[in-house]
This record gives C-alpha cells, structure tokens and sequence, in this order.
C-alpha cells in the first residue's frame, strides 16, 4: 500500500493515519533517518532510559537506589 505526503514548512513531513496505525506509531515516538539506495527510510527506535534499564537488570534494586550508587561512584572518580 502506499500514500502521498508532502514536506511542510521547516521539513515537517507528516505520516498518513493508516500508516502510524500499522506501525503503532504515537506522537513523541523516535524514528530513525536515512538513506538507502536514494530512499528516505524511516525506522521506530526505542530510547530506554538508562537507569530503568539498569534497574531491571539488577532485579529488586529501587531506581532512586541505582541513581544514588550512580552518583555516589561518580564523585568518587571526580576525587582522583
């Protein structure tokens, strides 16, 4: 299936409907650009937060809790 957009002032493309249904898209979602073989490609990327993501490799350790071990290791570099 394919559909018609056009860019819009300041490079705005925006995407048909049926297309951000079928790809699950919502507004704020992070897509990847590029170019390949002289076609824009659009990608959906997922951003992990960096510190959910330790979290729930931990296990049962509280974010606030990885956020202070975090910054506590970083003042103790800062020292050296």
């Amino acid at each position: 299936m394919h559909g018609i957009t056009k860019v819009h002032k300041g490079g705005v493309i925006k995407l048909p409907a049926w297309i951000k249904h079928e790809m699950g898209l919502k507004e704020g979602d992070i897509l990847l650009v590029d170019v390949q073989d002289g076609k824009i490609v659009l990608t959906p990327q997922e951003i992990v937060d960096p510190i959910e993501k330790l979290s729930s490799e931990l296990g049962d350790i509280e974010e606030d809790e990885v956020f202070e071990r975090g910054i506590k290791k970083a003042r103790i570099s800062w020292r050296l």
